[in-house]
């Protein structure tokens, strides 16, 4: 009977070895793999503002010191000169430039009558820079030139890389002027060109137009 009883306690004994032991290896001993994957954005970047100061509406006048138009349209006389100033702001708040490429156009739409642009007492300029008529070419065309050339090439258009903002467009220098005067002279042969402009069937005249575009490259 002892012996039945020590057999019953040794197979009890026996069956919770083996009970723990798988357990144990069910707990430590298997394979496992985990794989884990996460991503975020943001926005990119861009910096042109929507609202922008480009008014040339003030660059030719109807009315001057001695000279008033009859029927209110913008004229120019001999004696008269005048200005207006453009830009095209980036917003740098955010400590950078455009995070994305993108192409810079300053385009110029402009009209300007071989009589004016073949007086070479009418001088135009931009930021200060006065250009003459002369064999290199006339005043108002190398004023248009120099615009144009604002976009960082002479074509007018440029393609810029991320990171990258135009020069002339910069916040330390983004305001740009075009200014023009028509010198008032004693000279018989310049005085005879500009009194033959004003009674001319057909008056000459001028007229230009500035578009300034960022847009993304693709």
């Amino acid at each position: 009977m002892r012996k039945n009883k020590m057999m019953r306690l040794a197979s009890a004994l026996l069956v919770a070895v083996l009970l723990t032991t798988c357990a144990i290896s069910g707990t430590f001993a298997k394979y496992t793999t985990s794989v884990t994957s996460q991503d975020a954005a943001r926005v990119a970047y861009w910096g042109f503002q929507k609202t922008n100061s480009m008014d040339l509406t003030n660059l030719f006048l109807s009315t001057y010191t001695n000279v008033a138009s009859e029927d209110g349209k913008d004229v120019i006389a001999p004696g008269t000169n005048g200005s207006a100033s453009f830009q095209f702001k980036y917003d740098e708040t955010a400590g950078t430039a455009p995070e994305v490429a993108y192409t810079f156009e300053v385009a110029v739409v402009d009209s300007c009558d071989d009589a004016i642009k073949n007086n070479v007492n009418i001088l135009w300029s931009l930021d200060g820079t006065e250009y003459v008529t002369d064999a290199s070419g006339k005043s108002w065309d190398k004023m248009v030139a120099a615009i144009k050339a604002l976009a960082g090439d002479e074509s007018g258009s440029k393609q810029y890389a991320p990171g990258e903002l135009p020069t002339a467009f910069t916040a330390a220098d983004n305001t740009h002027t075009i200014s023009w005067r028509w010198i008032f002279t004693n000279s018989d042969a310049n005085d005879g060109v500009d009194t033959d402009m004003g009674n001319a069937a057909d008056l000459a005249d001028c007229s230009i137009k500035i578009t300034i575009t960022a847009t993304q490259v693709d």
